[in-house]
């Protein structure tokens, strides 16, 4: 009997839990990325692929009899999207264009569902003058890369110098600033026209200019009508960009309970909220419902609380956590601590952050 081949978009860092689930349910893994990727080592076939060629990957897809392909970051959604489509795998849809990468597409097709509301957007024009305070991004990037509040004139062209350079084409999207409210992810799992939420997650942001990510909390503490809500959006959300293959991370706000869209990866969420807080929170493996998904082999079932999970990152806007960080290093509840440094630094990002050491919780209660 021919073992069945999952195929993978990159081999980075967030490639490895993939890779190990994928292993654990006894399938071989192939992938295409970069000479000296993170996780080449661990894969039992490599490609060396810079450019992420459709028709080639198609090819040797066909040649290796690949019955499954994922994508393991936001770079690489839209093409493990099309080349899916090639081979008749299971995959997002790419009828109309693939609309879970360019936060300019996604704004205009989610802009049919009324079940979330929108702030006013535009891509950038030269020469046109805006009213501020604006949020002004990147249309493709991810991690809060190339997002900025503009307040004033004089903070305008270094936001948009930075939203350029986070673009893959240069392209510059401005919003209207939504200011107040708090910041949630949904973590979903779809397969075909099914939308499952596996979890509501509760963030901590720095706030303006760049709206870092500081720390992620499951389950959020939401309202059974909120949720309700939440639960039709995602539904509706997903639908009209073609979302229903695998893993969605969907971000919005919530302003005066009215519900706000904000993004969505086409993806899990980083930070470990995929591969360790949720299953922390629901006792559900995210990872390999997803895998099952690419594989056209996930049958969904029920999802439960099980416990609070969190993490909080050691940057200098959470120092005044400083008691905590230190609780962290002899409580049972830390699960994982990476941090190695006592300074804290400022970050501007969401890699950053992550990259500044963290810790990992599970208790019976937020921590």
């Amino acid at each position: 009997m021919k073992e069945k081949i999952l195929a993978i978009i990159g081999a980075g860092f967030a490639a490895v839990p993939i890779i190990e689930k994928a292993h654990e349910l006894g399938l071989k893994v192939l992938a295409f990325a970069r000479q000296q990727s993170y996780a080449q080592e661990i894969v039992d076939f490599f490609i060396e692929e810079n450019d992420f060629d459709v028709e080639f990957m198609a090819c040797k897809c066909r040649e290796f009899e690949v019955d499954g392909i994922m994508a393991t970051s936001e770079i690489t959604t839209e093409v493990a999207a099309h080349l899916a489509a090639v081979l008749n795998l299971p995959g997002n849809s790419i009828k109309g264009g693939f609309a879970g990468k360019n936060k300019f597409e996604m704004r205009k097709r989610v802009a049919s569902v009324n079940s979330i509301c929108q702030p006013h957007f535009e891509l950038y024009q030269e020469g046109k003058e805006y009213s501020l305070p604006i949020i002004v991004k990147s249309v493709d990037s991810c991690g809060k890369r190339g997002v900025s509040l503009v307040k004033r004139e004089e903070d305008f062209e270094d936001a948009l110098i930075t939203a350029r350079d986070n673009s893959s084409d240069g392209s510059v999207l401005i919003e209207e600033y939504l200011e107040g409210g708090k910041e949630y992810s949904i973590e979903c799992l779809s397969i075909e026209q099914i939308h499952q939420i596996v979890q509501y997650t509760e963030k901590d942001s720095s706030g303006p200019p760049h709206f870092v990510e500081l720390g992620h909390h499951q389950p959020a503490n939401l309202s059974n009508e909120i949720k309700e809500r939440i639960n039709l959006a995602v539904s509706e959300v997903l639908d009209v960009l073609g979302l229903t293959c695998g893993m969605a991370h969907l971000e919005l706000k919530i302003i005066n309970d009215e519900l706000y869209f904000i993004e969505v990866g086409a993806r899990g969420g980083g930070d470990h909220i995929s591969d360790i807080l949720t299953p922390l929170s629901t006792g559900f493996d995210y990872i390999k419902a997803a895998v099952l998904c690419a594989m056209g082999d996930y049958i969904p079932q029920e999802i439960c609380h099980k416990s609070f999970s969190g993490i909080y990152f050691h940057c200098k806007q959470n120092e005044y956590l400083k008691s905590l960080f230190e609780e962290a290093k002899v409580s049972d509840w830390c699960v994982k601590n990476t941090i190695k440094e006592n300074e804290y630094i400022e970050v501007s990002g969401n890699v950053e952050a992550s990259n500044s050491g963290y810790f990992i919780y599970c208790s019976d209660h937020k921590i």
